[in-house]
């Protein structure tokens, strides 16, 4: 690292209580995990293997790193631990490279912490940018563009980290968000939470709430409250999930398209005219983007099947199927001429 100095070393190693380490000051935090039931049970049966690293301050310890440790052997009832003591004149840069280190160097970073390392060393560093050979060191990205997206993530409303987290929001897509009103930002990343949409989906949606805003002169939050209305529901499985997604798309597209929607009122329309039983399906092309229609027979016996030519046969001639098979150009509009 560019920053090597006897600065790194801790002071010494000594038990410190732990009612002198200020619980409130977290200023040095980079993990996301709050549960500490599984070091709970590791401390009890092992002991603490790895001691946390601490600050001195004016009035007890800051913690620098261990603070899942730290709330484990309080919630085991200790009083006192074994700690790394750092030495007194520190920078805050030191102690946030050791902060990072200590997390980056031993597993894998999710977004967000990464996020939160990148913002606290380069809060502390002097000049305020990263050294590269800092980052890497790390193990923390080194292309500009990814440390500012990466950057911003971390400033984020809580609802659009938790969904990054969580793995229901991409963090491309939430760094589009960000570019959104906040309130918006946090209905998205709430509404991407209950229903997990890939992240084509995500961006097809976010893109018609800002085009039907725009041509109709309201506030997106709006469009979406209205059209989520008719697709609400339990959100239980993901077979819900998926059947509300794809009702809420069909909301927004039909919106963002009128012609498009015209067009299928008119379609169903024309079919409900034909009366083609149960025997019969006939389905429109898909997403009313094509023009190949699919028709569906269904039969037991030979008879069925008689029955079955001569209702076609009687369908062939029928205005009404023949608009069907030719009126897509005109939004399926069966008062026009054929």
């Amino acid at each position: 690292m560019a920053s090597d100095g006897l600065w790194l070393e801790a002071e010494a190693d000594r038990f410190i209580s732990l009612a002198d380490i200020d619980r409130s000051d977290e200023r040095f935090r980079i993990t996301t995990r709050r549960d500490s039931g599984d070091l709970q049970s590791s401390i009890r049966r092992f002991g603490l293997r790895t001691a946390p690293l601490v600050l001195p301050a004016d009035d007890g310890f800051v913690l620098v790193s261990g603070f899942r440790r730290v709330d484990a052997c309080r919630g085991l009832g200790r009083e006192r631990i074994p700690a790394r003591v750092m030495r007194r004149d520190a920078s805050a840069y030191a102690c946030a490279l050791l902060a990072v280190a200590e997390n980056s160097l031993e597993r894998s970073l999710n977004p967000i912490e990464i996020s939160r390392a990148l913002n606290l060393l380069e809060q502390h560093v002097s000049g305020g940018k990263l050294p590269p050979e800092d980052a890497a060191g790390l193990g923390l990205p080194a292309h500009p563009a990814q440390i500012a997206r990466l950057k911003r993530l971390g400033r984020m409303p809580a609802e659009v980290q938790a969904a990054v987290l969580e793995g229901a929001l991409a963090p491309a897509m939430a760094d589009e968000i960000g570019d959104l009103e906040e309130a918006l930002g946090i209905a998205l990343a709430q509404l991407f939470r209950r229903l997990r949409p890939g992240l084509n989906k995500q961006r097809e949606i976010v893109a018609f709430l800002m085009e039907i805003a725009a041509r109709e002169g309201i506030g997106p939050e709006q469009v979406l409250e209205q059209a989520w209305k008719g697709c609400e529901g339990s959100a239980g499985d993901q077979e819900d999930r998926n059947q509300q997604t794809h009702c809420l798309r069909q909301c927004l597209r039909r919106r963002r398209f009128p012609a498009l929607a015209q067009a299928e009122e008119n379609f169903h329309a024309l079919r409900r005219r034909l009366k083609l039983g149960e025997a019969i399906q006939l389905a429109p092309p898909r997403d009313f983007e094509g023009t190949r229609l699919t028709l569906t027979l269904s039969f037991e016996t030979l008879d069925d099947v008689a029955r079955l030519r001569t209702k076609l046969d009687e369908l062939i001639d029928r205005r009404d199927f023949r608009t069907l098979l030719t009126g897509k150009p005109r939004g399926f509009d069966g008062t026009s001429g054929v």
